[in-house]
């Protein structure tokens, strides 16, 4: 049996970064980059009008008050997209559009509100009410970002935000990390798919659909194989139809238990790097590589217990699926909060259990749930966060500070 610590390291050690591919921006979206780009322009790309209003050359000592200069012929209009712009001479104004670029020595613009036009019948002015200075409501090329800047990081997460700074230079594919494909097996006689019918001896595989929706929250693509029966060859035969991924991942079997046929088949396959962890709850975790398809695959082997399999998935299983597709921050937000009531921990091992953390008064506060059994599954529903409790300490009392690792920060932020 190895600590928790060493399962984590072996884990992702052995892990690999999948292959990146080339996808356009839209499917791009929240993958993980696997390249650094640069800027391939100026961003604006030049100076730019940021209102509808007037552009001119601003006369030295210009005075809203001084009707001798406060009266410019409109000589022009432009708008975004116009290819040819129109030059601008002293004492004249070009009516201008938000986005159309500067003419050539226009220094100011002044928004239309602030503007009054005069009317008569050779020609229009323009006559400025409010005092403007130099680069008024200009938006001056490279202001956003210049050429040759650096606007993605490999191991980045692409956001909506990102990809209008890679559109506005003129990308259209970048190179990232794939979505790795993760296969899920439940093992059992007694297990049946959600919305058959019961039997006496029955119950839901639910293992299968938590896993797959972890999995897919992770940025994943599950694929439910199906159930095996506790029988060597089909167990056998979902590994089969499974092979085909970048991992698998199988619920129950994996004790010493009659029909926990899990080991026997995997340590025919490939080699099992471990198979029990000083943790509670989900000590039988059996964790080997297996040969896929033209590669060895990682291999995870979870108990039956539903909550066995969410703590170990949280903890060891999401790690190595976020950095399969080049995700740096693979392992949960680790804090310090206080114990409103106190856990015993009766196992001997490094327990985690079930709380749920919420910020009071700028303090975190871990409460726990009374029932720490690992098949008890609406605790964990409830929570939102791991208390770690070390193998040595029997009791941590309420008030003690404890280590505990957000699943779900949505309550605490």
């Amino acid at each position: 049996m190895i600590n928790p610590e060493e399962a984590k390291q072996i884990i992702l050690e052995s892990t690999e970064k999948l292959e990146s591919v080339e996808l356009n921006l839209i499917e791009s979206t929240n993958r993980i980059a696997s390249e650094n780009i640069l800027t391939k322009l100026d961003l604006p790309i030049w100076n730019n009008s940021s209102m509808d209003g007037f552009a001119f050359i601003l006369p030295e000592n210009f005075n809203i008050n001084d009707e001798s200069i406060n009266k410019f012929i409109i000589s022009g209009n432009l708008f975004p997209g116009d290819d040819y712009l129109p030059i601008v001479n002293k004492g004249e104004a070009i009516k201008i559009m938000t986005g159309a670029p500067m003419p050539p020595k226009a220094n100011c613009v002044v928004p239309i509100e602030n503007a009054k036009i005069i009317k008569n019948d050779e020609s229009e002015y323009v006559i400025f009410t409010k005092q403007p200075k130099v680069s008024d409501y200009i938006r001056l090329k490279g202001s956003d970002f210049k050429k040759g800047e650096n606007i993605i990081t490999v191991g980045q997460k692409i956001r909506p935000y990102d990809i209008a700074k890679l559109a506005a230079n003129g990308i259209n594919k970048i190179k990232v990390f794939p979505q790795p494909k993760i296969s899920i097996i439940a093992s059992g006689n007694e297990l049946i798919n959600p919305g058959e019918t019961l039997s006496s001896s029955s119950i839901y595989d639910s293992n299968s659909y938590s896993i797959a929706s972890m999995i897919r929250e992770a940025g994943g693509i599950p694929d439910i194989i199906g159930i095996a029966k506790d029988e060597i060859s089909s167990i056998e035969s979902n590994l089969r139809n499974a092979i085909d991924s970048d991992a698998i991942i199988c619920s129950a079997g994996v004790s010493v238990g009659d029909k926990d046929f899990i080991k026997e088949v995997v340590s025919e396959q490939g080699k099992i790097n471990f198979w029990s962890v000083n943790i509670q709850p989900g000590k039988p975790f059996l964790y080997s590589h297996i040969q896929g398809r033209g590669k060895e695959i990682p291999f995870f082997g979870l108990p039956g217990n539903p909550v066995s399999v969410m703590v170990l998935m949280i903890k060891f299983v999401i790690p190595a699926v976020r950095k399969m597709q080049g995700d740096e921050s693979v392992y949960p937000k680790q804090l310090k909060a206080i114990l409103a009531e106190q856990i015993v921990n009766n196992s001997k091992r490094n327990m985690f259990a079930r709380v749920k953390v919420e910020n009071i008064n700028g303090e975190l506060i871990a409460k726990p749930f009374n029932n720490h059994d690992s098949h008890i599954i609406s605790s964990f529903s409830e929570s939102n966060a791991l208390a770690n409790i070390p193998e040595n300490c029997k009791i941590l009392k309420a008030g003690a500070e404890v280590d505990v690792e957000i699943f779900d920060n949505s309550n605490i932020l």
